[in-house]
């Protein structure tokens, strides 16, 4: 809190699993529980976990952009910079704590929500699908809840929902769904960040600027990872403490155009030689430092109306370009 404003909580939200990992493990190397030289590689992390390979994927880019891991000659990463001297232990042994700690909001869910989530976006792409929870259970060896659990939250975000039948079914992203979901956020996110405007401070927003002047300066040398946590960081994390939680419920069914950007760019597409939002963000951040509400909206309106066509134009890519995955659980 400063001078009595809050700042949007990152605990106060569910985060994800990749967001739990990071943490975690930037907490242990920073404080020397992981010392310099270890390896990390993505697929023993994977079973410490009892998750898919995706949130490991995401956490470890993440320290690698922290500067506490680095690349090296070998498979996976050395904890330190780049020229440590790497050497392989154990992981189960070393890192048995991460699934062992009991201050860990860790939910079973979790462990296979992001591969889930890959997998529907990508085929929400070419049409409308059902799902079978009972396959989805059986595909990732979970119960039935836990399977459940998962389409709950791609419910909540729009991504899938029930049929006329009460099964459930991806929801297409086609052209005409896209700009539907546009034209709800163009009238209704200006307005809820502008009510949340009042309770970030100007430490928060401070932030939030130097973070994207740098990944600006740094662009095209950003990842796919972290170009969508800085997407979180103005649609989703500033708008959090509006007071009309109304409208951020109608919000949180917009937010499947942000996850196609966080499954498409960088990994089924390259990415753009020049991505216009961080300069469109630092506008709008800019407007909140400034406190100019009228100009808030506008930017906000702005970025939001500039953002479609980019979305549309990169859904066709996927359909001309990609195959959908095969999997048991979608029919």
């Amino acid at each position: 809190m400063t001078d009595g404003i809050l700042e949007p909580s990152i605990a106060s939200r569910k985060r994800s699993l990749y967001e739990e990992l990071h943490e975690r493990l930037k907490s242990d190397i920073s404080q020397g529980r992981v010392p310099a030289g270890i390896v990390l590689t993505e697929g023993p992390l994977a079973e410490i976990l009892g998750s898919s390979r995706a949130p490991v994927r995401q956490a470890l880019q993440l320290l690698a952009e922290d500067g506490l891991i680095s690349r090296f000659e070998g498979r996976g990463f050395v904890v330190g910079p780049a020229g440590t001297p790497a050497r392989r232990v154990d992981l189960a042994e070393s890192l048995g704590h991460l699934s062992q700690a009991q201050d860990r909001p860790m939910f079973a869910w979790q462990a296979l929500y992001e591969d889930v989530e890959r997998v529907v976006v990508n085929r929400s792409f070419f049409g409308r699908f059902r799902i079978s929870e009972i396959e989805l259970a059986r595909h990732y060896g979970v119960g039935r809840t836990v399977a459940r659990d998962v389409l709950l939250k791609l419910e909540s975000l729009g991504i899938i929902e029930k049929d006329e039948s009460f099964r459930w079914a991806i929801v297409p992203l086609g052209e005409q769904r896209i700009a539907d979901l546009y034209e709800m956020r163009e009238y209704i996110e200006p307005a809820a960040l502008a009510h949340a405007m009042d309770a970030l401070s100007d430490e928060w927003i401070d932030r939030m600027l130097s973070r994207l002047s740098q990944s600006l300066a740094a662009y095209p040398n950003v990842s796919a990872a972290e170009m969508y946590d800085l997407e979180l960081d103005l649609h989703v994390r500033s708008i959090e403490p509006c007071p009309n939680k109304e409208l951020l419920k109608v919000l949180q069914r917009t937010h499947c155009v942000l996850t196609l950007n966080k499954h498409v760019l960088g990994i089924q597409m390259e990415m753009p030689e020049y991505e216009p939002f961080l300069a469109e963000h630092i506008a709008v951040f800019r407007m909140m430092r400034r406190r100019d509400r009228e100009g808030l909206v506008l930017a906000m309106r702005s970025h939001i109306r500039a953002s479609q066509p980019k979305v549309v134009e990169r859904a066709e890519t996927v359909r001309r370009t990609c195959r959908p995955d095969a999997t048991s659980f979608i029919i």
